[in-house]
């Protein structure tokens, strides 16, 4: 499978991120999906799994609105709707689905999140299988905009340098060393980079690449714009359901900048919910 999706020039994308098995969030975002009707694409930019595993009682706020992991379900009801609909469901790796790929072991909520989903499961192979198809990038070309798990801090100098990686070799890695561990490490987890790097990074990736979209950090504001041309967003995992934002963007219709692509494409995935730290409507 490639590591460099190529999205359409029509049509219009719902780009999410950081579900960490929040099955409730992940059916927002479905249903969102499925009305805007046979021209829609659905992209997940990653960290899919590995939720909490807190009860209500000692939920910390920090942590956003309560919910349980249900990732084995997630990521059921994942693949059903990319079998669903070939071809228009497409997933980013993330350092946390990277852990069962190779990747260094972590730490978040147990001992070692990948040996914890995977007990859950009797046998993970094909779970496995799948998530080592997960490309690293994403780029729509009629808009101008990328996207990656973290912040594209990696250095290449085309897209055969992505899908030339190989996932594994990182077991022993130390997680605080993985952004200088080459192109895989900076993409999945750097949470900035400076603006030259980022340029430098689109242009490789695609001549119309101009904004850089992704997550993996957590912004309880729903969306940062450290500088241009990022733009990190943050769709579930650690925000109230009011802050919790989602980009749904025309496909056709260029981005000039991560400033307009944050004023003309976020939207609440609960409009509904109060909001918290959320500033924008």
């Amino acid at each position: 499978m490639p590591r460099v999706i190529a999205l359409p020039a029509t049509g219009t994308l719902l780009a999410v991120t950081d579900l960490h098995g929040n099955l409730e969030d992940f059916h927002a975002v479905e249903h969102r999906f499925r009305d805007l009707g046979s021209d829609a694409h659905l992209l997940f930019c990653g960290d899919l799994v590995h939720g909490p595993a807190i009860p209500r009682r000692h939920w910390p706020e920090h942590l956003g609105s309560f919910y349980a992991d249900r990732t084995p379900e997630l990521l059921s009801h994942a693949l059903r709707l990319a079998e669903e609909f070939p071809g228009r469901v497409h997933f980013l790796l993330g350092n946390h689905e990277h852990a069962h790929l190779g990747g260094p072991r972590l730490s978040k909520f147990h001992d070692d999140e990948a040996a914890a989903l995977e007990a859950r499961y009797g046998d993970f192979d094909a779970i496995r299988g799948w998530l080592s198809t997960w490309a690293l990038a994403a780029v729509a070309p009629g808009a101008g905009i990328a996207f990656t798990h973290g912040a594209p801090h990696a250095r290449i100098s085309g897209p055969a340098d992505l899908e030339a990686i190989d996932l594994r070799g990182n077991v022993d890695t130390p997680t605080h060393r993985m952004t200088a561990a080459g192109p895989l490490g900076a993409l999945l987890w750097a949470r900035t980079t400076t603006p030259e790097r980022a340029r430098a990074f689109l242009r490789a990736l695609h001549p119309s690449a101009r904004v850089a979209v992704f997550g993996h950090d957590v912004v309880r504001e729903g969306h940062w714009i450290e500088h241009e041309p990022l733009l990190c967003v943050s769709t579930s995992f650690g925000c109230h359901d009011g802050d919790k934002v989602y980009l749904e963007w025309d496909l056709g219709r260029p981005a000039g900048s991560a400033a307009e692509v944050a004023r003309a494409g976020l939207r609440p995935l609960y409009p509904d919910a109060a909001r918290v730290h959320r500033a924008f409507q």
